[in-house]
């Protein structure tokens, strides 16, 4: 689990901003929303809400690029890392870029820091906590620049020879992180592999259900507990969905379609993966309606774009309540009703024994949420001064308990969110907009 992240010069985030899930001393809806790890209080979810353009989704991306950081093996060793630095300030295109984390691995403490450029990695520390707020290194990293070489250090107390060590040194390279170089050799060292699962298992990765149709497909074949939890959680807003059937569709690639491929400007790990790909398989799903008139079956295609929806989150939700994973979504319940939203945030908050979610939206039905927690909302928007994204995580723990939240985003209580701004007046540029459209000139009056 996350405890909190600090991000720097990544986007559209300038100064540092941190995402904490740290809870407060409120005492409200704790059995739901709260995990303990000793001392700490942690929180299962974040909303992140905000405007169009104030930096929601960037956010969401610096979770999914870290990770991408860690874990990534380029296909060449001076390959950019592919992201940009804030761009709307000329001083900042050529300061680094910087992330603080810090992370539970079961009731164990971690710090991780990386600092970078899209050229390479600069600096990376790892280090665990013992005795309370006491820790140690498990590694360090600095590139030396005068040298042209990256220096890794480990901990004494980690269990690697000298030998090893200077693997792992020599392995990391400009845009591979210490933790990779170490799983690219055949070195054991379980400290370091505990770490790396848990950012390649369990991690912050952003997700798009909108394209999961086929993994979900698959899902239910496989797993029979989705599809009884599927079934009788569709019941609940009165479907008459009372089935599902997936099914696997193969086909053979031709030769003649692998050796085009195989011509292409690609990486010798693509040609690998192409030169060893026999067949294509297709996952789909036909959902079993029942009628007076009988059982009638129906493509996926042709269910609502709100049912299918559900059925994404419900299965990306069942998967990573079972392996603790930690998910990002973007504009997570849009084109749901607020009582599907509800059912589908109260189901991972209640079965959560290890999982985060933290999501952007701007659907106010989460507002009514029954049990929400004020700590869990934090407020997104853009400093129109110099264009940078910040983060208020304390003016929605402010305001009184009693004032439901609805009301106080209608009164303007959530500051940077303007419920009141007034509507853009198209007739008033009426003239202007035509000749724009039709391209012609305005000659005074109506068109």
């Amino acid at each position: 689990m996350v405890q909190n992240i600090t991000i720097s010069n990544f986007f559209s985030i300038r100064e540092p901003l941190e995402v904490s899930f740290e809870a407060s001393k409120e005492k409200q809806y704790s059995e739901d929303w709260i995990i303990k790890i000793g001392n700490f209080r942690l929180l299962k979810a974040i909303l992140l809400y905000g405007a169009n353009g104030s930096g929601k989704t960037n956010l969401l991306c610096a979770l999914d690029f870290l990770r991408h950081t860690i874990l990534n093996v380029p296909a060449e060793a001076d390959q950019d890392l592919n992201y940009m630095r804030f761009a709307l300030d000329p001083t900042y295109r050529h300061k680094n870029t910087e992330f603080d984390l810090h992370f539970f691995i079961g009731g164990t403490r971690y710090r991780y820091r990386l600092e970078l450029t899209p050229k390479r990695i600069l600096e990376e520390e790892l280090r665990v906590y013992h005795n309370g707020n006491l820790s140690r290194a498990v590694y360090t990293r600095k590139f030396n620049e005068d040298k042209g070489v990256n220096i890794v250090r480990f901990g004494t107390w980690m269990t690697l020879s000298p030998k090893d060590r200077k693997t792992i040194e020599e392995a990391t390279t400009a845009n591979l992180s210490v933790l990779t170089a170490f799983i690219t050799r055949n070195i054991s060292c379980e400290e370091l592999t505990k770490v790396r699962n848990y950012f390649k298992q369990e991690f912050f990765r952003l997700y798009n259900v909108a394209d999961a149709d086929q993994e979900v497909a698959k899902a239910i074949k496989e797993d029979s507990n989705l599809k009884l939890l599927l079934l009788d959680l569709l019941q609940t807003f009165h479907s008459n969905i009372v089935d599902v059937e997936s099914e696997e569709e193969t086909r053979q690639i031709p030769e003649e379609a692998r050796q085009f491929l195989m011509q292409m400007n690609i990486s010798e790990s693509e040609k690998n993966v192409i030169a060893n790909l026999k067949s294509l398989s297709k996952w789909t799903s036909n959902y079993i309606h029942k009628t007076q008139l009988g059982e009638f079956a129906l493509s996926e295609d042709l269910q609502s774009e709100g049912t299918k929806s559900f059925i994404r989150h419900l299965a990306l939700f069942y998967k990573a309540l079972k392996g603790n994973w930690l998910i990002a979504l973007d504009e997570f319940g849009s084109g749901m009703q607020a009582k599907t939203q509800h059912l589908l945030l109260d189901f991972f908050l209640k079965f959560s024994r290890g999982s985060q979610l933290i999501f952007a939206t701007q659907s106010l039905g989460f507002l009514d949420f029954p049990t929400m927690r004020r700590d869990a909302i934090q407020i997104v928007s853009k400093d129109r001064r110099i264009g940078q994204t910040q983060i208020d995580a304390n003016t929605i723990r402010s305001i009184h308990k009693n004032i439901k939240l609805r009301k106080a985003y209608n009164d303007g209580r959530f500051t940077t969110i303007d419920p009141n701004e007034p509507d853009f007046n198209l007739s008033e540029r009426k003239n202007q907009y035509q000749s724009l459209i039709f391209n012609f000139k305005q000659e005074g009056g109506d068109v």
